[in-house]
């Protein structure tokens, strides 16, 4: 017959929980009443973030690029720049030249980095091309045209959505979504809308059978990529078909399903938000800067599809608009660059001290 209490410990039981992924957090809010809201508890709360801290992924090199005003030109001139950074402090900067897709150069934009490949395209005109290149070892690869027919009355327009390594089929994938409007003009819905995604495998387009919600402004970090799922970040019209709402979209690169979150209950009061999408400790997470209320907040999904197991992990402020949130670093910090300038300042959340 045992003496003691069959009873775990309570210090013993936070400390596990702390080690748990937010989906699994979630999950057991149900098991004990103080379980409900325990991020809310101070205690438990440092001890998750100790461990969120430990478990972030570390790396020699970080990959970081923006979309910016030139100031020093006359006139609406924006540039993109892209950035490998090393160092303790992020102080060895190096700036990349991507290769040029076309034979005058266009405007050329990233859209992601996996294992080291950079999927960047050009748009010249309605002509896109896309480009794979690793910088290490300077291979590259340029991407056939897509699927794509001139409707007559109709401009054409490319939308290029997601990039990301299918682990089951042993392949990269590009997805894409072309579609038309009447004239140069994005305020009304397209007419027809088609989405295509590209195997380097077979180095061939095909269409998908899907209608799916389209990505906001790519400058505004809008795409991620983590475990075989491409994520990106639109609005489409709610239920009563009268307000619009903000929903995560999720691909799946070797089902070629996808689902959706709701995001909507992550504004705050009238103020509209620049988001980043990001990856934090192995899950889709959302960077939200609000101008109005000066504060930037940070929230993890547990669940895809579940929009109840969002989970805001941290809320600084105030916090300066002059900086726009572009990526997490390798030690839970925000990495910023200025959005007048080229200034490179790093932010530790768990801590709040800048790095």
């Amino acid at each position: 017959m045992a003496t003691h209490s069959d009873h775990i410990p309570k210090d013993l039981v936070l400390e596990i929980l702390a080690k748990l992924p937010v989906k699994s957090l979630k999950r057991f809010s149900c098991v004990h009443k103080s379980w409900l809201n325990l991020l809310e508890n101070s205690n438990f709360k440092s001890m998750y973030y100790e461990n969120l801290k430990s478990k972030t992924t570390h790396s020699s090199s970080l990959l970081l690029w923006r979309y910016f005003h030139d100031e020093r030109s006359d006139g609406d001139v924006y540039e993109y720049d892209v950035h490998l950074l090393s160092g303790e402090r992020y102080e060895n900067i190096v700036t990349l030249v991507l290769p040029s897709l076309f034979e005058d150069n266009g405007f050329y934009k990233v859209l992601d980095c996996v294992n080291g490949i950079i999927c960047h395209y050009e748009e010249e005109g309605l002509d896109v091309k896309i480009g794979l290149w690793n910088p290490k070892t300077d291979q590259r690869k340029i991407i056939p045209p897509g699927i794509t027919d001139d409707e007559p009355g109709f401009d054409r327009q490319i939308s290029i959505h997601g990039f990301g390594y299918d682990n089951v089929n042993d392949d990269y994938k590009v997805i894409q979504c072309v579609y038309y409007i009447h004239g140069h003009t994005f305020v009304e819905e397209p007419v027809l809308t088609i989405w295509q995604i590209y195997s380097l495998k077979s180095n061939c387009w095909k269409k998908l059978d899907l209608e799916m919600t389209k990505k906001e402004d790519i400058y505004n970090a809008s795409v991620a990529y983590l475990n075989g799922v491409c994520h990106w970040w639109g609005s489409e019209y709610a239920t009563n078909g009268l307000e619009e709402e903000q929903v995560l979209v999720s691909f799946n690169l070797s089902t070629e399903t996808f689902q959706t979150t709701s995001i909507v209950w992550l504004q705050k009061n009238d103020d509209i938000p620049i988001r980043s999408l990001v990856v934090l400790n192995k899950s889709v997470t959302l960077i939200s800067s609000f101008a109005k209320n000066n504060c930037i907040e940070i929230s993890i999904l547990g669940e895809i599809g579940v929009k109840e197991s969002w989970v805001k992990l941290f809320t600084l402020e105030p916090f300066s608009s002059e900086f726009s949130p572009m990526r997490m670093g390798h030690k839970c910090d925000l990495i910023f660059i200025g959005n007048h300038n080229s200034e490179l300042a790093s932010f530790d959340v768990i801590t709040r001290k800048s790095m």
